[in-house]
């Protein structure tokens, strides 16, 4: 910056006012074709690009809809072989170590199932209840009661599978 300063001093202020101007047109031009015109451009762009995607997104939130009921269709058909809802129990409940506290297990309406668990650990429960979400089968209807034993609890839910 000094040097360009010093180099400013040499000369006479005709000149200077000439190369300062220069400068400012120079900058002007740059910044006008750099800057401000593409983005007036893009601005203008967009204008005319927005509406249109608009129009689409409307469109795919309505057919969104009418493609549920086929996606969930497609997953059971297409997707691993649906194991039979007493199985899933059985497996889950044996990988939370809550095999030896079921009781009873009696298939109900439809894709239901209803479990009884006796002197149950209620955290392994809900970690139990996580891994059959997970698998697609949800709580219809849950009752729990404290066990005789300490820190346990009695349960009696029924299970049905969501998709």
């Amino acid at each position: 910056m000094k040097v360009v300063v010093n180099y400013l001093a040499t000369l006479n202020t005709r000149e200077r006012w000439i190369l300062i101007g220069g400068a400012i047109a120079t900058f002007i031009i740059v910044f006008y074709a750099f800057v401000w015109a593409p983005w007036h451009d893009a601005l203008a762009r967009l204008r005319v690009q927005v509406p249109g995607q608009q129009e689409t997104l409307v469109w795919m939130q309505r057919e969104a809809s009418a493609v549920q009921p086929y996606l969930k269709r497609a997953k059971r058909q297409t997707g691993k072989p649906r194991l039979p809802l007493l199985t899933v129990i059985e497996q889950t409940a044996n990988a939370r170590r809550l095999r030896d506290v079921i009781r009873q297990m009696q298939p109900g309406e439809g894709d239901q199932v209803r479990v009884w668990l006796r002197d149950a650990a209620f955290d392994p429960w809900l970690l139990w209840t996580d891994d059959l979400r997970k698998q697609g089968i949800e709580i219809v209807a849950a009752t729990v009661n404290k066990s005789q034993q300490e820190n346990r609890v009695n349960i009696r839910v029924t299970l049905s599978r969501t998709d």
